[in-house]
């Protein structure tokens, strides 16, 4: 009898625990992955924060927390994770009552974009261990990783090329009323650049960049377009930090440029463009336009991206148009160009084994092979 009683009293007591889980095991209990920061450069070691807390009486023996990660991430740990097309990251903790937990979770950034995440999986169980309770929770958090920073030893040949040609118009006086923008002290800058007001912002000795009495301006025409059969994105990729990495450079000697892709933002869906700059803030707006761009949501023309907004650039502007692709129109778009600013190169990311190009004869001499390492998988 007392056996019947105590199996009855199990049951019971089983059945209210069982039932009390069910309805408050996710109950006041909160998950969030974040990142450190939310502007990166490609290379970079971050943090991938997860924050659960449990804000009730109620403990919970384990709590199994998974979120998707894209491949742009390299986990150093790669413990409780499982690769497919993403990264699943699986991590298992035990909450007390109103505890709180935090994991840092060390990444590299691998690759350019716009990323986040999103939503959040977690299961939990009884104290039992009899049924498994599973919810998805909302997540909020995202991250901009810019393009790749090429080194000017990689693209030396195209520095000295367009260099010589813009360093030739440009006259050794400067306007001292005419600023272009601020950088980091160098040794060789007077004391009379510092500006005092940006130092103390930056924690460093910062200096006014002042204008040629007679500069030119430089206008970056990135063409996205496909270059092969296979849709390959690898050059694509390599253009566009390319055009980033230059536009540094560019900056740095205070020479002031702009930018127009015929690539689309992720979110709008526009073309990405940006306006005439040389300073430190606009090179960072660049990096993020840059970086949102979504290779999988296609381009407009090239000859259309050109015919709209060439006309926005100064006649004596110095036109870069960087392109992987030179099958179809892309010459026929060079050569209108040429017609109408006098200034003109073509740079077209290559590998090894792409072809050479037989150029038209009024585009030669202003064609440039730049080869990068590797191959289209």
């Amino acid at each position: 009898m007392k056996l019947i009683v105590f199996l009855i009293l199990l049951v019971l007591l089983t059945g209210v625990e069982l039932l009390l889980y069910r309805k408050r095991a996710l109950s006041d209990l909160s998950f969030h992955v974040s990142f450190s920061r939310p502007i990166a450069r490609c290379g970079d070691i971050i943090e991938v924060i997860e924050v659960a807390q449990n804000n009730k009486r109620l403990p919970l023996p384990f709590v199994l927390l998974k979120f998707e990660s894209p491949d742009a991430f390299q986990f150093l740990d790669m413990s409780n994770t499982s690769v497919s097309d993403l990264f699943y990251r699986e991590d298992m903790l035990t909450m007390k009552p109103f505890s709180r937990h935090t994991r840092r979770i060390k990444v590299r950034c691998a690759k350019r974009g716009l990323y986040s995440f999103v939503r959040v999986n977690v299961s939990t169980s009884d104290l039992l261990l009899l049924e498994k309770i599973t919810h998805t929770f909302n997540n909020d958090a995202s991250i901009t990783i810019l393009p790749e920073k090429i080194t000017p030893p990689e693209m030396q040949t195209l520095l000295s090329v367009s260099y010589s040609d813009l360093l030739a118009r440009r006259t050794p006086l400067t306007d001292p009323m005419s600023f272009s923008g601020i950088r980091e002290y160098r040794p060789e800058d007077p004391m009379r650049d510092i500006n005092w007001t940006a130092t103390a912002k930056a924690g460093d000795f910062m200096v006014n960049q002042t204008t040629s009495t007679c500069h030119r301006q430089v206008s970056i025409f990135v063409n996205l377009e496909s270059y092969n059969l296979k849709d390959s994105v690898a050059l694509l990729e390599k253009s566009i930090s390319l055009a980033y990495s230059y536009m540094i450079e560019l900056g740095n000697l205070g020479i002031p440029s702009r930018i127009f892709t015929n690539g689309k933002d992720i979110s709008t869906g526009s073309p990405v463009t940006d306006i005439l700059a040389s300073d430190a803030p606009g090179l960072l707006r660049r990096g993020i336009a840059l970086a949102r761009i979504d290779l999988s949501a296609g381009v407009i023309p090239f000859s259309d991206l050109v015919e709209e907004y060439l006309p926005a650039t100064g006649t004596d502007d110095y036109v870069i148009v960087i392109s992987p692709r030179y099958k179809g129109l892309v010459q026929d778009t060079l050569r209108s160009i040429r017609a109408r600013r006098d200034s003109l190169l073509w740079v077209m990311p290559a590998f090894r084994t792409t072809p050479e190009v037989e150029n038209a004869t009024d585009i030669t001499g202003r064609y440039l092979r730049w080869e990068v390492k590797g191959n289209d998988r």
